[in-house]
């Protein structure tokens, strides 16, 4: 069984226990329909009937898992399966211990500090920030390139200046991308085991950040600076926790974790580790304060929408579900309007993008119809 038909089963087998009896609404209106999920009219009967109760975070989380869980044996899955106990109590001892920061804590952006400060004074111009990365020739790179990904790229030629994408992309979008640019080298994770796990896990925060900042901004009505570091830190979470598990896996002598107590422990302990970066950073009080709560703040509910919407974009990215289903899922989240899904979802998916400042949800809804 190659690596892509074990994703498409484990989606399957993960969302077809939910998808019983009701059939939710189709996408609010026709043309908004067509024009987010981008396939023949055909593709409306697909729209999967959702369960009502059905928690559509925690399935697209766990679809997301599985797409960065593949293994590089293919089929040949879970060796370790009897070390499973062992390895998690290995894990969580290292995780609940108050010295793992000082050897694992990823080291902050020494530019981080200059662009909060930066952020911080209203009169900054986004000129100014992006002179903040153009001290380093690598960071300006990863800048351009960022800018140039479908997450960013407002235009179908190619940014290849900073002061380009400044003029493209505006205040807030450049205070995205160089956030991004600063926490990806921190990120990067060799895992032999699963070989696309740091590439999934790294894009899923980008996505999540894009799509917090833009929830903050317009719905919850919080800061999108302090949201888009939930996305790109519970993303540095994710990839800390895998590196506690490989260096559980080294000094145990397997050969690689097995899929589901990796996928376990990222559910448990993302966000925890999350928030001791956050707080070791130094970053914004809301930022680990979300992270530390969850739940009951407007940037907690950004943040909780920002994974589901990343995890279901990257999942129709690759195939394992189609953006009618995406978008189903979606719906079932009772704290974001319809008008406000369809508009980031727009914004973060495919190449309906093509403006990143200056339009509200309300307009872009009402332009669709």
């Amino acid at each position: 069984m190659t690596g892509a038909v074990l994703i498409a089963v484990l989606v399957a087998a993960l969302l077809g226990g939910a998808l019983l009896l009701r059939r939710r609404r189709a996408v609010a209106a026709p043309s908004a329909a067509r024009a987010a999920r981008g396939h023949s009219p055909a593709a409306a009967a697909a729209a999967p009937p959702l369960c009502q109760g059905a928690d559509p975070v925690a399935a697209l989380q766990a679809g997301l898992h599985a797409l960065a869980l593949v293994p590089r044996s293919g089929d040949a899955a879970d060796a370790a399966v009897r070390h499973t106990v062992e390895l998690r109590d290995a894990v969580t001892a290292s995780l609940l211990a108050r010295d793992w920061s000082a050897k694992h804590l990823p080291r902050r952006p020494q530019l981080l500090p200059q662009l909060i400060q930066t952020v911080n004074d209203s009169d900054a111009s986004a000129r100014a920030m992006a002179g903040i990365i153009g001290q380093d020739p690598v960071l300006t790179g990863n800048l351009l390139r960022i800018a140039n990904s479908p997450v960013y790229r407002v235009q179908a030629k190619p940014v290849e200046t900073l002061q380009r994408a400044v003029t493209l992309v505006g205040t807030d979008g450049i205070r995205q991308i160089i956030s991004a640019v600063l926490v990806q080298p921190v990120m990067q994770l060799q895992c032999d085991a699963f070989p696309q796990f740091s590439a999934v896990i790294w894009e899923h925060a980008l996505l999540a950040s894009r799509v917090a900042a833009d929830h903050a901004r317009t719905v919850t009505h919080e800061d999108g600076f302090a949201a888009q570091w939930l996305g790109l830190t519970q993303g540095l979470g994710a990839a800390l926790v895998m590196r506690h598990l490989l260096d559980a896996c080294a000094q145990q002598q397997v050969a690689a974790p097995p899929r589901v107590l990796a996928a376990d422990l990222l559910d448990s302990w993302t966000l925890p580790v999350a928030s001791r970066i956050a707080a070791a950073w130094e970053l914004p009080k809301a930022v680990h304060d979300a992270l530390i709560r969850q739940s009951g703040t407007g940037l907690a509910a950004s943040l909780r929408f920002a994974r589901a919407v990343a995890a279901a974009s990257l999942l129709c990215r690759h195939g394992q579900i189609g953006q009618v289903q995406a978008l189903a899922w979606l719906e079932q989240l009772d704290d974001t309007p319809p008008h406000a899904l369809q508009w980031i979802w727009r914004r973060v998916h495919g190449r309906a993008v093509e403006t990143l400042e200056g339009d509200e949800p309300g307009v872009e809804v009402e332009q669709a119809g």
